[in-house]
């Protein structure tokens, strides 16, 4: 089965945070492990909070504890870094690399039909928290918020085809 849905045109890999510095660097925060093969040289698609779509190359990268700080051909002052605040990268979905087995891009998780092993319906996933150690599914859902930690004992399965995850509610989460 593949892990990525072609008909999906961009999908949104990292987002620009801010600029920092005075020369044009910007603040980079990965959103998929594919973010992290952001290279000098690259030529990255930018959708500007705007809307507005282009396409930067990418001159220097460096690591700083987990994000990335990048600059880019022909952005070498704060202000037009600044421009780039809030901006998306993104990645045509044909080009997403395939993931090992129970490994999945975000998009493919948000909309999911989280159900209980029981069959109880929860609602759907609307978005993905990060917080450094597992990710939490926030579901929504019957007037209600569930929020669902993304960990083996409680993810029972993932069903891309039919749209749903299984979930092994640990006592006290639902409630």
């Amino acid at each position: 089965m593949s892990k990525h849905n072609p008909a999906t045109a961009f999908i949104t890999i990292a987002r620009i945070i801010k600029e920092r510095g005075t020369r044009g660097e910007v603040i980079i925060h990965p959103l998929t492990g594919s973010a992290l093969r952001i290279a000098s040289g690259s030529d990255l698609q930018v959708r500007t909070k705007t809307n507005e779509r282009k396409t930067l190359k990418v001159c220097t990268v460096r690591d700083d504890r987990g994000s990335l700080l990048v600059t880019f051909h022909g952005i070498s002052t704060r202000e037009d870094a600044s421009a780039l605040r809030q901006a998306t990268i993104e990645l045509d979905g044909n080009e997403l690399p395939e993931l090992p087995e129970h490994e999945y891009y975000h998009h493919q998780i948000v909309g999911l039909t989280v159900i209980t092993a029981g069959g109880d319906e929860l609602g759907k996933i609307a978005e993905i928290m990060e917080t450094g150690g597992a990710d939490v599914y926030i579901v929504r859902g019957r007037g209600k918020e569930y929020l669902i930690p993304a960990i083996r004992d409680v993810i029972a399965g993932i069903d891309l085809s039919s749209g749903i995850m299984t979930v092994r509610p640990l006592q006290g989460l639902l409630d």
